[in-house]
């Protein structure tokens, strides 16, 4: 046999690139999730432009991204409520100021770990929780 006549298996097809939109969305939802931490020194300021990219995109995106859109969402409105809460108590012995304090960890703790599952490609087990 000849080199010509033997035969190489073929190598593995590489796997298909991901999407144009998909990278695209997956930018957006990284770029929510940095807006939401970054909320916590901007007074909430940030995180209402977040939450509106979050609504804007969160119907034309894939089915796992949406799922981040989601997660983003709740979490705009959980930490906005724990804020009301916090500003209506204030006048507890400081009650409020723990309320706030609390929603504020809370709420750089959900846009942390969104990151990490974002950035891992997984999507959230409950994105509607209240809970990480």
């Amino acid at each position: 046999m000849t080199d010509e006549q033997t035969t190489h298996p073929a190598p593995p097809p590489a796997p298909p690139p991901a999407a144009p939109s998909d990278d695209s969305d997956r930018t957006v939802a990284l770029v929510c999730y940095i807006l939401q931490a970054a909320s916590v020194v901007t007074a909430g300021l940030v995180a209402v432009i977040a939450v509106i990219i979050a609504y804007v995109r969160k119907d034309q995106a894939p089915d796992w991204l949406k799922n981040h859109y989601t997660y983003q969402i709740r979490t705009f409105w959980y930490g906005l409520a724990g804020w009301v809460i916090g500003v209506l108590t204030i006048w507890v012995l400081g009650l409020g100021l723990l309320i706030m304090l609390a929603t504020a960890i809370w709420f750089i703790i959900r846009a942390v770990v969104g990151l990490i599952r974002l950035t891992e490609g997984r999507s959230h087990t409950d994105p509607r929780g209240f809970w990480i």
